[in-house]
């Protein structure tokens, strides 16, 4: 496996992280993935600058999550909620 972390770096990240609870490691879980999510989205936004908000979501969910939005259906159903 490609790492970019020392043998020395990566045992301390392990101690550290045994030493967390679990509802600290499922914290730290979601912090990570909001983050992810976040440079995924400010990716996109690069690479299509005059593409919509909304088209943008659309594009961003089928590639992110394989979810397709039906025609006319907006990001939250039908009628916009």
């Amino acid at each position: 496996m490609i790492t970019d972390t020392t043998a020395e770096a990566e045992k301390r990240q392990n101690e550290i992280f045994a030493r967390l609870s679990g509802d600290q490691k499922v914290r730290l879980a979601m912090e990570f993935s909001d983050t992810m999510r976040d440079i995924a989205w400010a990716g996109f936004r690069q690479r299509h600058p005059s593409v919509s908000d909304e088209m943008l979501r659309a594009i961003f969910l089928r590639e992110i999550h394989g979810i397709e939005l039906r025609k006319g259906s907006g990001p939250f159903g039908p009628h916009g909620d």
